[in-house]
Order: structure tokens, then C-alpha cells, then sequence
């Protein structure tokens, strides 16, 4: 009997992976009935504070609870940093959102920890549902150790910080753990006494409690990213399904492995509240996923008449507006003007040169030139976070592209080191990693075929091939100075008093380069070339 179901399970996995991702006009379902728990999951992940989206998201969230009233709505991390409403409010506007729409859980991503620990501890103190995350002890922190719970609980309170919390949905254990990226310490600004451990010893260890609790229905909230989850799946046994983060995917249908044991599926819902990840899943007796059918809901969806397929939730739609209002004069500060659109796609600014990345490293080599002669400027792609269009330019458009409130350094850097911080530039470009470098004052090419260390050819400094043995003065952010993204050797340079600290906020010298070079046409002028 158990074998004839593992078939019909592998025969529903052949037909549901193939589905066409959820959309409001429909909605495929093709799930086994007659297992021990049929569960329906939502799932967001790396919103980033794009509250303007929040209306049609709760619509989305509303409709399915309507259909399937015990669910579990769950959120993999990154909700905060990106916009001007995180700028104002430091993640309480999307507290209040998060607690009215009724989210169960969620995990702790890397940008949680942008402004120190009093604003998280703030932010999980707001919360009316407990947080996940296995792997970061924080109890040498001051503000977030009182939140900590040292232990997995079947009673979990909110704004408490868990390894892993038991859920009880439909009458059945059901096991949820959080893991956040190890990289957070280079990737934000965590506190030096908060310790990220490896993800997968302590993924182990929480499987293996909950196991021995009688819990056999387990949920992974991941912030490490499309990569790493794909590793788990594969190493770590008694995860059924990986509702991931951090790589911003758009998984219009669910990846699955060891389908001819014990399924494991991962799901990931892109980024910023524009889809409603959605789970349908049975289960066996034993925990065993017998059958699922997984994909997104687009809740910014539009009929052919170029209208919002979900209505908005009248509540979140008022408040969206009541917490716009201090914030629309800042916005509408017109600053300049662009006669080209400039580019700050995700993709682009992590993987090649923009025009929007050169306007901003050209704003920093400006700046920094009025200081003292300075070569070069760099600026991680990661640290830009949106396009503005062409036409007039605000502060508020300024602040959208840049919010993360850094400041610039310049540092003294050798030859070599520049070498080096191009080659780790370079080194993640296929997963399209943050540390991606838009340059000014320096152009190179790379070719990604060749073995990461090895790549960068052709360096050139103010038109002139790059001398390793030489000192160079070179803008970057102070994200950068400190180590963010893995560059090390920026930190080193700075811990060993090569640093000038010039006290001029990023998004203000830009904001004076629009106004001075207005109107703007910044061009790709091959500063970066990829060969190959």
C-alpha cells in the first residue's frame, strides 16, 4: 500500500511542478486527499518595507483564508530597510501591518540588523507573533537577550525570539525553524557580541528536538538564499518544505528533492510584497509529503482593462495613507532632473555596469576630490536599491535608490588591494551577489569563466594601468570601509589608520551632484567589460 501511494505521489509531482504559477483568475488544485494533515501555507519573504504594496497583499492573504480557514501565514526575513517608510518609521509601520494581517511566524534576515539592536529589539517587542531563527544567539546583547527564548516551544509568544516554535494547525504538531545567513556579519551591522553559527549544525539540532517531541511535520524559514537551500534539501534530512529568502527568487513552481524517499521542496516568493506565496500540502501518517501543489499569487495582477485584479484592504489602504503623510513633502523635494532613465535594476547593478552606478560613484570621486586628490570611487551594487526614472528627480526618488543613511570614507589603498577588491567583486557575479562593484576613476574587464581569484584583466586608473606597488586614494561607503560585503582588505586598510572619515552622508552628495549636473545623462562608457 505505502508503495503504490510513494507512486502516486511521484505521478502528482510530474503533473504539479508543471502548473502554471497561481494567478487571481485561478487557481490549480490537484491535492491528494485523505492524508493525516492537508495544510495550506502563505509565505512571504524580503519585503523591505514596500508597504505600498501592503493593501493588496492583505486582500490576497484574506481571499485564500476565506477558502482555508486554519493556514499559516509566514515571512523568511528582510523586512526591513529599502524604503522611506522604513526610513521614517524603523519597521513599526510594518509591525502594525504584520500583527493586523495575522502573520504566525517569521525569521530574522540580514537587513534586521541595519540599525543596531535597540531598533530589532524595538521592532520584535512591537510584534504579536513570535520570531524564528535557530543559529543566532543573541544573548550577549543587551536589548535583544531579554527576547530570547532559549528553548522550542508549543506555546510561543510574540515579540520573543525562538529557535524553533511547535504550531498546532488542524489538530497536528507542525515544527517550524529559522535559520538566518551567517554572512549577516559582513552583510549588515549587527552588534559584535550577536554570534551567527553554522546553519546547518543547528538546523540538525532543532529537527532532532522537535523529532523527539513527536513533531514530524517540519517547516524551514531560510534567510540564506536560493543556494544554500538547494544544499540543505539535499544534506539534511526531516525538512519537508524550505520556505526561502534572501536571494530574492521568483519560484513560479517549487524545486523538489528526494522525491523517492522523502520529499523536500523549497519555495521562495521574489521580493517586496508583489507575490503571495501559497502551499498546499498533504502529508502522510508519518509526516511524509505525499503531495503539494506550490506556486505565486501576483497580487499586483491587472485585468485587461489595466486594472487591480485584488481590491485593496480598506484598513491597510487608510493607514498606507495616514503613514504617507509626513513623509510626502520630503519626497516631493525636486532636486534635479534626468533626461535618460537611470538604471538601478537588481540584476544589472550586480552584475554589470550601469549608468546610475557610475552617477553615484562619480558623485563620490567629486565630493571626495574637494577633500584631497582621490583616484577612484566604489560603490557595492547591493547598496543600490531602485531605478528612477527620466524627468524631474526628488529626494524622495534619491533616497529610494539610496536607504541605508551611509556615509563616505576615503581609504589608502595599494594597488594590490584594489586588485583584490575588483577579483571579490567579481568572484559571486553568477548568484548576483551585493559585493558587485560600480566603479569611477577605474575601468577593467573579467571574464567569469575563469576560477574566482582569477578573473579581473585590463586594470586601469585614471586611464593608466594599475600599479600594484602603488598607494591609491579611493572613495567607498562605510558599509564598505568596515568590511560589508567581505571586503576585508577595506576594513584592514581602515583599522590600520588609512582612512580619512569626510562626515558627508551618500544620499546627500548625490542629491547635490543631480542638482549641480542637471539635468543628468550618465552613460555605460565601458568601465566594466565582461569577456568571455
Amino acid at each position: 500500500m505505502k508503495k503504490n501511494r510513494m507512486s502516486l505521489a511521484i505521478l502528482l509531482v510530474i503533473i504539479l511542478t508543471t502548473v502554471h504559477p497561481l494567478v487571481p483568475e485561478e487557481k490549480a488544485i490537484a491535492i491528494e486527499k485523505g492524508g493525516s494533515l492537508q495544510l495550506t501555507i502563505l509565505h512571504t519573504n524580503d519585503v523591505h518595507a514596500h508597504l505600498e504594496n501592503t493593501p493588496y497583499l492583505h486582500t490576497a492573504i484574506k481571499e485564500v483564508r476565506e477558502k482555508e480557514k486554519e493556514i499559516l501565514l509566514l515571512d523568511a526575513g528582510d523586512v526591513f530597510s529599502g524604503t522611506l517608510f522604513f526610513n521614517q518609521y524603523l519597521g513599526q509601520a510594518d509591525a502594525e501591518f504584520m500583527n493586523n494581517i495575522g502573520y504566525d511566524a517569521m525569521t530574522l534576515g540580514n537587513h534586521e540588523f541595519d540599525k543596531g539592536s535597540k531598533v530589532l529589539a524595538d521592532f520584535i517587542k512591537s510584534l504579536s507573533f513570535p520570531v524564528v531563527s535557530s543559529n543566532v544567539d543573541v544573548r550577549a546583547d543587551r536589548y535583544l537577550a531579554p527576547l530570547m527564548k532559549d528553548r522550542i516551544s508549543d506555546s510561543a509568544e510574540g515579540g520573543s525570539i525562538y529557535p524553533a516554535i511547535i504550531h498546532s494547525v488542524k489538530g497536528v504538531k507542525v515544527g517550524i525553524i529559522g535559520l538566518t545567513t551567517e554572512d549577516t556579519v559582513f552583510l549588515s551591522k549587527p552588534n559584535e557580541k550577536i554570534v551567527f553559527e553554522d546553519a546547518e549544525k543547528k538546523v540538525r539540532n532543532e529537527i532532532a528536538q522537535l523529532q523527539q517531541k513527536g513533531v514530524h511535520h517540519i517547516i524551514l524559514l531560510s534567510h540564506l538564499g536560493l543556494s544554500r537551500d538547494k544544499q540543505l534539501a539535499q544534506d539534511v534530512k526531516g525538512i519537508d518544505i524550505i520556505i526561502g529568502g534572501h536571494s530574492h527568487s521568483k519560484l513560479t513552481s517549487p524545486l523538489v528533492y528526494n522525491l523517492k524517499s522523502e520529499p523536500t521542496i523549497i519555495v521562495q516568493a521574489n521580493e517586496y510584497g508583489k507575490f503571495l506565496g501559497e502551499v498546499d500540502a498533504v502529508f502522510s501518517k508519518e509526516g511524509v509529503l505525499t503531495s503539494w501543489n506550490a506556486g505565486l499569487i501576483d497580487v499586483l495582477a491587472k485585468d485587461k482593462k489595466g486594472n487591480n485584479i485584488f481590491r485593496p484592504d480598506p484598513w491597510a489602504l487608510e493607514r498606507l495613507s495616514q503613514l504617507k503623510e509626513p513623509i510626502e513633502e520630503l519626497k516631493s523635494t525636486f532636486i534635479g532632473s534626468a533626461s535618460v532613465p537611470l538604471n538601478g535594476n537588481r540584476h544589472d547593478v550586480r552584475t554589470k555596469e550601469t549608468n546610475l552606478g557610475n552617477l553615484i560613484t562619480d558623485a563620490m570621486l567629486e565630493k571626495a576630490n574637494r577633500y584631497a586628490p582621490t583616484q577612484a570611487a566604489f560603490q557595492n551594487g547591493g547598496g543600490i536599491r531602485n531605478s528612477i526614472e527620466a524627468g524631474d528627480i526628488t529626494l524622495g526618488d534619491v533616497l529610494e535608490v539610496l536607504p541605508f543613511g551611509n556615509s563616505i570614507v576615503t581609504l589608502e589603498l595599494t594597488g594590490e588591494e584594489i586588485l583584490q577588491a575588483l577579483e571579490h567583486s567579481v568572484s559571486k557575479v553568477d548568484e548576483e551577489a551585493g559585493q558587485f562593484l560600480q566603479v569611477s576613476g577605474i575601468s577593467f574587464h573579467f571574464n567569469p569563466e575563469r576560477p574566482a581569484g582569477e578573473r579581473i584583466m585590463d586594470v586601469k586608473v585614471q586611464g593608466e594601468n594599475l600599479d600594484t606597488a602603488k598607494s591609491y586614494r579611493v572613495a567607498v561607503n562605510a558599509f564598505l570601509a568596515d568590511g560589508g560585503d567581505g571586503f576585508t582588505m577595506f576594513r584592514e586598510a581602515k583599522e590600520s589608520g588609512r582612512v580619512s572619515e569626510l562626515y558627508l552622508n551618500l544620499y546627500e552628495l548625490v542629491s547635490e551632484y543631480l542638482t549641480s549636473h542637471s539635468p543628468n545623462s550618465p552613460e555605460v562608457e565601458g568601465r566594466i567589460v565582461e569577456e568571455g
